[in-house]
């Protein structure tokens, strides 16, 4: 299975990307980019929308630890949507969950955002 990445904006300036697919070794740099060419876009509000993910690395694991890094550096956050039980009990074990924002579904991550204040 491939990975299929698409991002689209939603409310308080927050970009949805939405993970389809498989993320290995093989293609984890794929993700990276994608968080990088947003960051570099200035767009440091992300919601990562996990209902379609069939399968992630450890180096998917390493990318979701980059991007909260980048963002957080930007004065943003990145938030996980729609975790499958199976990786909800991993973010668990790895203990994850004490630092992503994790919603039950990716309207709910982007509202959890403060709307941003004129001149930002």
């Amino acid at each position: 299975m491939t990975l299929q990445i698409n991002s689209r904006s939603a409310e308080n300036d927050v970009t949805v990307i939405e993970i389809s697919g498989e993320i290995s070794f093989e293609n984890s740099e794929i993700f990276r980019e994608k968080i990088n060419e947003l960051s570099d876009q200035g767009k440091n509000r992300i919601v990562i929308d996990l209902a379609n993910l069939k399968y992630m690395s450890s180096a998917g694991m390493g990318v979701l630890v980059h991007g909260l890094k980048i963002t957080r550096q930007n004065n943003g956050d990145l938030k996980l949507a729609n975790l499958d039980s199976k990786m909800r009990k991993v973010f668990l074990i790895t203990q994850f969950t004490h630092h992503f924002g994790v919603f039950k579904n990716a309207e709910e991550a982007a509202m959890s955002f403060e709307p941003k204040k004129t001149g930002e």
